[in-house]
């Protein structure tokens, strides 16, 4: 079977290639060969189009009549062709009976060429056939040499006739010839790779007994002796593999004692046959008692997984509280070979860290959800009456629609907001750092809150000395960004008093601040004044999103600034974070 199946595969691809070589070598040739015979033919055609133009220029005159003009074309032709002649305005005077009639558009040029003197060749492919008419062009002159008309001579050429009629016996025999040479080839190669092979399968076959002692042969040439090779050293490899089992056991053993989740195997009776360190951590001792199992593992519904998985092979999936932790318990029964219960496995792993995750998931798509749905109700509360036409006064319409484009862009500021947050966050938001002063951006910034802070009747503090400020390493537009935001909320939350701006210059940074005077920040609130959504006032869920001191500590995160705030209830709070001194500043 080894034998016909290889000879079978190396002689059908040997095979495959000689035809498909000896197709192309024949579509080669026709294709050269049909080009060659229509150049013969035009270099035949274009004599006896020059003769023929005397003779039509006698038919003209008048001296020829139609039959001896023809008569004498018959003569003298050597291959079969047909003749048209056009006079000066374009119009046939004379042709054969079997002209062919090609698109004039294929033939206009050439009949203009003709008719201005000159002389021209073209073929062109017969429709629905592999034949070709060649056509020659040549003026037709008076006695005088003027043109008086033009003459279109064609001829056929049969490309199968030319381009295979000296080659298909050649190239049939050649073929023969090359499959006959290629089988034997094929038949000698496969019957020296059979034998080799064929003592590598009886190898094998020993191998998998056991039989590692046997050596498959490795003289022969090439890959085939290079397979003996590797046959060989799969043999050892396995030798080897097999004494090192003991020993990978041991290992084993060792690694699930270093898992962090813990585990617990019972045999068939219940017995248990391994723990881990990691399931002492997760599961304390506590009171000794007269069951084992217990003194391990002191909970029952544990034990109650246990017995239901040697029983009767179901497999549970719960998770336990213990103390402060959330321990996921995995519990499934064990197979041998021959697929009887051999016993339980339990694995327990504490994933108290991923359950605060999906609280905190939870919360911030609470969060979100609230945010979101605050401008939207708002808005829907004023498009309906707008909808029904129940507002018939125009300036309250008007002031409908100032809230309802204020809703709007609360609700693109809030997208924006959480959208930066997440690339923050993340790690894929990277910020380009440049040596710059921040004076003059600090002072352009609170000229432009002067004029807010006003309309609410509040004074903005900040020392112009800030132009003489030394050069920082930061990102300009994120230190404005900073600074928007903490002035935001300073302005949005001081009742009456003031908001200051101050920087002080440090050895290797400089401290922006913005303090008010504001309501303070309790003790208990300043731990989370920096999370998403925290809002100290819950009452005035209005007044912002919550989000923009996250952004800000994100933002100097990502820069390897800090943030911090002091505040007093009551007496205002100061925002102040650090921006790096440019390197080689005189400090």
């Amino acid at each position: 079977m080894l034998k016909s199946h290889l000879m079978r595969r190396v002689s059908m691809v040997l095979i495959t290639a000689v035809l498909l070589t000896a197709l192309s070598t024949w579509l080669v040739y026709t294709t050269m060969t049909t080009k060659q015979t229509i150049q013969l033919r035009a270099a035949e055609l274009i004599p006896r189009a020059q003769s023929f133009a005397l003779e039509a220029d006698r038919y003209i005159s008048g001296s020829l009549t139609k039959e001896q003009v023809l008569s004498r074309f018959n003569q003298r032709g050597k291959q079969s062709s047909d003749v048209l002649l056009l006079d000066y305005e374009g119009n046939a005077i004379l042709c054969t009976e079997s002209v062919p009639t090609p698109d004039v558009r294929q033939l206009s040029e050439h009949i203009e060429s003709a008719l201005g003197g000159g002389l021209s060749i073209t073929a062109y492919r017969i429709s629905g056939s592999s034949s070709f008419i060649v056509l020659v062009s040549a003026p037709v002159r008076d006695a005088e040499g003027k043109v008086e008309g033009a003459l279109l001579l064609y001829s056929k050429v049969n490309n199968a006739e030319a381009a295979l009629s000296t080659m298909t016996a050649p190239l049939i025999l050649a073929l023969g010839a090359v499959v006959l040479v290629v089988f034997a080839l094929a038949s000698t190669l496969v019957l020296r790779i059979v034998k080799p092979l064929r003592h590598m399968r009886d190898v094998s076959q020993r191998m998998s007994e056991g039989h590692f002692d046997l050596a498959a042969d490795e003289t022969a040439i090439g890959e085939v002796g290079q397979l003996g090779a590797s046959l060989n050293r799969l043999s050892h490899a396995l030798k080897r593999s097999i004494s090192d089992l003991t020993f990978e056991r041991n290992r084993l053993l060792q690694l699930l004692n270093s898992m962090s989740e813990g585990i617990c195997a019972v045999d068939g009776a219940g017995k248990i046959t391994h723990m881990n360190a990691a399931l002492e951590n997760l599961f304390p001792p506590g009171n000794p008692t007269d069951d084992p199992k217990l003194n391990a593992i002191n909970h029952p519904r544990i034990w109650e997984a246990f017995d239901r998985a040697v029983s009767v092979g179901e497999s549970d999936d719960f998770t336990l509280i213990e103390g402060d932790k959330n321990i996921r318990c995995l519990i499934s029964p064990v197979n041998d070979g021959s697929g009887r219960r051999a016993g339980a496995l339990g694995m327990f792993r504490d994933v108290s860290n991923d359950v605060r995750l999906e609280n905190t998931r939870r919360e911030y798509v609470a969060n979100v959800s609230h945010e979101m749905r605050t401008p939207l109700t708002a808005m829907q509360g004023l498009v309906e009456p707008l909808r029904d036409g129940l507002v018939k006064d125009e300036k309250t319409r008007q002031r409908y629609y100032d809230i309802i484009l204020r809703e709007i862009k609360r609700l693109s500021r809030l997208i924006n907001d959480i959208m930066e947050l997440s690339r923050l966050q993340s790690g894929t938001e990277y910020i380009q750092t440049e040596i710059f002063k921040p004076g003059e951006l600090v002072l352009d910034l609170c000229d432009r809150y002067t004029y807010i802070a006003e309309e609410k009747g509040l004074k903005l503090i900040f020392d112009a000395e800030m132009a003489k400020l030394p050069e920082v390493n930061s990102n300009p537009d994120r230190v404005e960004e900073l600074l928007v935001i903490l002035l935001d909320n300073a302005i949005k939350y001081t009742e009456k008093g003031s908001v200051t701006v101050g920087a002080k210059v440090e050895s290797d940074k400089i401290i922006f601040s913005v303090s008010d005077t504001g309501r303070g920040i309790s003790k208990q609130d300043q731990e989370y004044i920096f999370e998403r959504f925290f809002k100290v006032d819950k009452a005035h869920s209005g007044m912002g999103s919550g989000l923009g001191l996250s952004i800000a500590r994100e933002v100097l995160a990502a820069m390897g600034e800090s943030i911090w705030v002091c505040s007093e209830e009551g007496k205002g709070s100061e925002f102040a974070f650090t921006v790096k001194r440019a390197p080689g500043e005189d400090k």
